[in-house]
């Protein structure tokens, strides 16, 4: 006897797990490279549905984030994927600039090597340039 799979929203994501807030993972469609991770709520969401660019919750700041307000390296959303738990979020996004705050292309920039953390990527911009000496 089998059973039959649970019941998965077909609206979206379900905001009612990890108190509302969902891991969302930005992704290179083309190359297949993870960009960055980062959290939705349900505003953040709904916003990147209408506005057609990556909306993101600060948990730092408290407030909504949008990708790019500040360095001007927005994320144009291409695709949206839900999991199958629609528990976690990924954004096929065309990255304008850094996706990193530290001015790298990804926020994977360092590798996990015996002698420890190893920087393999270039710096596309200095981030003082771009945010300011804090």
């Amino acid at each position: 006897m089998s059973s039959s799979p649970p019941s998965i929203p077909l609206t979206g994501p379900d905001f009612s797990k990890g108190g509302g807030l969902l891991t969302a993972i930005a992704q290179d469609p083309k190359t297949g490279q993870v960009l960055m991770v980062a959290w939705m709520n349900a505003e953040a969401y709904a916003e990147t549905l209408a506005s057609g660019r990556a909306v993101y919750y600060s948990r730092s700041r408290g407030k909504l984030w949008r990708k790019g307000e500040e360095s001007g390296h927005f994320q144009r959303v291409e695709a949206i994927f839900v999991d199958c738990d629609a528990d976690a979020i990924l954004l096929h996004v065309e990255q304008e600039g850094a996706a990193c705050h530290e001015g790298y292309r990804s926020c994977f920039f360092r590798q996990v090597t015996p002698e420890g953390l190893s920087v393999v990527a270039e710096r596309l911009v200095d981030p003082r340039n771009v945010y300011g000496a804090k």
